[in-house]
């Protein structure tokens, strides 16, 4: 039951932005280093650039061993995953792909002025975070691009060795509000996103007066909930039902939608995985009972909620910053990011959304290394990040703002129905497909817990070389 309980809890990190992995190519090493050999890169039109980036890949003649993870050859990096966990086998296994595509894309062009990327692959199997980041401080130079559901329990460890992390992405409140720590799509504690509120508020005024919020029973999906219901109640809006469900989901959902039904819920707010949804879906399609919207995060943009929804799949909303995969086109960066995958790793997991995450937080990496020179330290990788105003991944997500904390103010809709995903037609574009608007961010007043600091490990910024 303990594993059960906790596999519930990983497949509803919503706050993590990203979809739950469902890779069946399960990492059994804890730490497995991967090299890369030589071969052409694709969709560039200039070597060592992806998307709208400049080149921040590219040969040189490094020099010394300026910092702990780094030669004259080589520079060590950590990717976490929970790929290991026996109770999901290849458990977001994407992360630990999306870091060799791209590795060997950029040793490809070169490495990082010269050095090439050696990425150690932390396999934390959900319960061995601490174990994994305690032989990180020993070997790498930064954690990127990686992720672990429990994560809290390596931060003190990461920022007592001062080693700075590029987040694939982060889940808990220690982890995600720590000190040195970058999230390329920045998952605040005090802020929180409300434009897909504010936009269901717009197309669906009457259902704001009587909403709902149904969340798994586990301390951290609840705290998601809570601080959407906030959110929520910030607009006006009008709670007519909250309500938990088991962690490993309910065997019956018919008794969930009645309630749903006899509470007079017209507008949902849903933390949880697809499966689930789904199947929610399903019995309130059973028991006669149309809810004019269910709103969730982009955990949810995975065609498991399709598949087994099938026809009960109806105006769910559904909030991301990424440009769909649905508008991969020859020439544009998503189209890219899938080429790179055929061309490295063609039996990698490419369409899921942490992998998107996670190159932009590998990108993050190389333009900031980068711009270091030879003289790259760790100090300086992270300056060059978080000073970093207006960053999108190389055009694969919305413009977010990476030296200030608060939520990306911009996002786009995805509507999911039995036909898949589109993009909501009725929302203003303001930049490109995206909605921008300061607005759109809402400083939360409620305690959601605090983040991981140098001072709780007896550090400051003055050691931070």
């Amino acid at each position: 039951m303990k594993h059960l309980r906790w596999l519930a809890f990983v497949c509803v990190i919503a706050i993590a932005l990203a979809a739950c992995g469902r890779s069946s190519s399960p990492t059994s090493s804890q730490t497995t280093p991967t090299t890369t050999g030589p071969a052409t890169p694709t969709g560039s039109t200039s070597k060592g650039a992806f998307g709208t980036s400049g080149v921040v890949c590219k040969p040189g003649k490094p020099t010394g061993s300026p910092a702990n993870g780094v030669t004259a050859s080589d520079i060590h990096i950590a990717t976490f995953s929970d790929a290991g966990f026996v109770g999901r086998p290849g458990l977001n296994q994407e992360l630990f792909d999306t870091a060799t595509v791209f590795s060997k894309w950029c040793n490809d062009a070169g490495g990082i002025n010269g050095r090439k990327i050696i990425v150690d692959q932390r396999d934390a199997k959900l319960f061995d975070d601490k174990a994994r980041m305690v032989e990180s401080c020993v070997q790498d130079f930064m954690v990127v691009g990686g992720g672990a559901v429990f994560d809290q329990d390596g931060a003190d460890i990461r920022l007592g060795c001062l080693m700075p992390e590029i987040a694939g992405y982060a889940v808990s409140p220690k982890a995600r509000g720590a000190d040195l720590l970058i999230q390329p799509i920045p998952n605040a504690v005090g802020s929180i996103p409300i434009g897909d509120y504010q936009y269901l508020a717009k197309k669906y005024p009457a259902a704001t007066k009587a909403y709902g919020v149904l969340t798994g029973d586990i301390d951290t999906t609840k705290i998601v909930a809570r601080q959407g219901d906030e959110a929520a109640k910030s607009l006006g809006w009008t709670k007519v039902y909250d309500d938990l469900y088991p962690p490993t989901g309910a065997t019956d959902w018919t008794p969930t939608a009645q309630k749903i039904k006899d509470a007079g819920v017209k507008g949902l707010l849903w933390t949880g995985e697809p499966e689930n949804l789904a199947k929610l879906m399903q019995a309130l399609t059973d028991i006669g009972y149309q809810l004019d919207f269910v709103r969730t995060d982009a955990n949810h943009y995975d065609d498991k909620l399709i598949t087994t929804g099938g026809p009960a799949i109806k105006n769910t909303y559904i909030r991301t910053v990424f440009t769909p995969f649905e508008l991969a086109k020859p020439g544009t960066p998503t189209q890219e990011y899938l080429d790179l995958f055929k061309k490295y790793l063609p039996n990698g997991k490419a369409k899921a959304a942490l992998g998107l995450q996670a190159w932009s937080a590998w990108l993050l990496f190389a333009t900031a290394a980068n711009e270091c020179g030879n003289d790259l330290t760790r100090k300086c990788a992270y300056d060059n990040a978080h000073k970093i105003s207006a960053w999108t991944g190389g055009g694969l997500h919305a413009t977010v703002d990476l030296s200030s904390p608060k939520a990306p103010a911009c996002f786009t809709e995805l509507v999911a129905s039995s036909s898949g995903f589109k993009i909501a037609d009725d929302l203003k574009k303001t930049e490109g497909i995206f909605h921008c608007d300061p607005k759109s961010v809402y400083t939360l007043t409620g305690d959601y817990g605090k983040g991981a600091t140098l001072a709780d490990v007896g550090k400051t910024l003055a050691d931070f070389k």
